[in-house]
């Protein structure tokens, strides 16, 4: 260790989230991502970066994502006009390989600069624009990439696509790659996760307390007149809606029903579900709240009684959610009971907790776990608090992961 290095290690730990945060004020840090937005564990990851390092800059393709969408808005480097996110799906190919070249050949100007001995890959396409840059702009530092999304094995993708290049060389870009993270234990299989140079690490994707701890000392108890039940994140098919929307017109234990579908959603799907409101007369008891600010999530989490985590779909990423899926935990910091799919693969994950809870998607069931949910209501929310605080957050799995890192720079002459 060199002793800028040592010096600034030394005697410079806070604490957050119960536990000691590493701090090399004199370094940055590029975090890359192409074909995303930033989502929440990029969001928690940004924000235990910018309490470690002196300055962290996101380099970015620029799909539309306003500095106020942020947790905490890191140095912003946006590539290319501004595009809305489903105006950029809806791109040609050689408008997408276009924007892709020219994201490229930035980066490598970036990484020319000698500004940064740690990269931060945060998707596949930005890793495939590493690979294609970094020789030429002769980085000799340290890469982290850090996957939510694998491949699905049946991908057939276009000849002429990105999606295409990654995956021909996909074992190849794993050479570059010092450090691999992964938000679940099940889905290293389908990385090649023995190219990985020096360390792999699992990373859930749970909540920050950084940011939750606000929550913390708000006792919840059963509601009394409406039971607002929550679904985040991407809305389509397989979660369960069409199966809720019928109950909502008759009430559960004395109490109505609401649903709260918070996410992107294609506006043929929406007018689907409101129809099918409509059909049934509850459409008033139906409410969609589209993509926005992840500060504003938690506050209407918060808002609501019974979190909604129903899975049905068969793909690799559905079938692996147990640790990956956000949402699950950012319920459980808000103090909500959770109900789940009724199946060996949920119940081997969460039958223990006392505030997880199953159906298998029938009238009966619903309406039953409902009920039940009810009946432990205090006891539930009280539970997953302390879950929360005692380790499905952030800080507890990001720390370790980002100590072994920390250690591998100060331990580094690489420039």
């Amino acid at each position: 260790m060199n002793a800028e290095s040592s010096a600034n290690l030394a005697g410079s730990e806070e604490e957050v989230g119960g536990e000691g945060f590493p701090r090399l004020q004199s370094e940055s840090v590029l975090l890359l991502q192409f074909s995303s937005l930033p989502e929440p564990p990029t969001q928690n990851a940004i924000l235990m970066l910018r309490r470690c390092f002196g300055r962290v800059v996101f380099f970015r393709n620029n799909t539309t994502f306003p500095p106020d969408f942020y947790l905490e808005a890191p140095e912003l480097k946006e590539i290319g006009a501004a595009c809305a996110s489903l105006e950029s799906r809806r791109k040609n190919a050689l408008w997408k390989l276009a924007r892709f070249g020219r994201y490229v050949l930035a980066l490598r100007r970036e990484l020319a600069s000698r500004q940064y001995r740690l990269v931060v890959i945060h998707d596949y396409f930005a890793l495939l624009a590493f690979h294609l840059a970094q020789k030429s702009a002769q980085y000799r530092g340290f890469v982290w990439f850090n996957s939510y999304d694998v491949i699905e094995p049946d991908s057939r993708p276009g000849r002429f696509t990105i999606q295409k290049m990654v995956i021909s060389r996909h074992e190849k870009l794993f050479e570059d790659v010092d450090f691999f993270s992964l938000p679940t234990e099940e889905r290293k299989r389908w990385y090649p996760i023995d190219r990985v140079k020096r360390g792999v690490f699992v990373i859930p994707n749970f909540p920050a307390v950084t940011y939750y701890q606000r929550f913390q000392s708000r006792r919840r108890t059963a509601p009394k007149d409406v039971i607002r039940l929550i679904y985040m994140g991407a809305l389509g098919p397989g979660h369960g809606y069409e199966e809720i929307i019928p109950l909502l017109k008759t009430p559960v234990a004395g109490r109505s029903l609401a649903l709260v579908l918070k996410g992107w959603i294609e506006e043929t799907y929406k007018r689907t579900l409101i129809d099918l409101a409509q059909r049934d007369d509850v459409l008033d008891r139906l409410e969609f709240v589209g993509y926005g600010p992840y500060p504003q999530v938690a506050e209407l989490a918060a808002s609501c009684a019974i979190g909604l985590a129903l899975f049905t779909g068969q793909n690799v990423m559905n079938r692996t959610l147990g640790t990956a899926s956000n949402k699950i935990y950012e319920y459980a910091a808000v103090g909500m009971p959770v109900i789940f799919l009724d199946t060996p693969y949920w119940r081997s994950h969460f039958e223990h907790r006392s505030w997880a809870f199953f159906t298998d998607l029938t009238e009966r069931s619903i309406r039953g776990t409902i009920e039940t949910i009810l009946s432990r209501y205090n006891e539930a929310s009280a539970a997953a608090f302390q879950d929360f605080r005692d380790g499905f957050n952030f800080e507890k799995v990001f720390l370790p992961a980002l100590r072994t890192v920390v250690n591998a720079l100060s331990n580094s002459t690489n420039v």
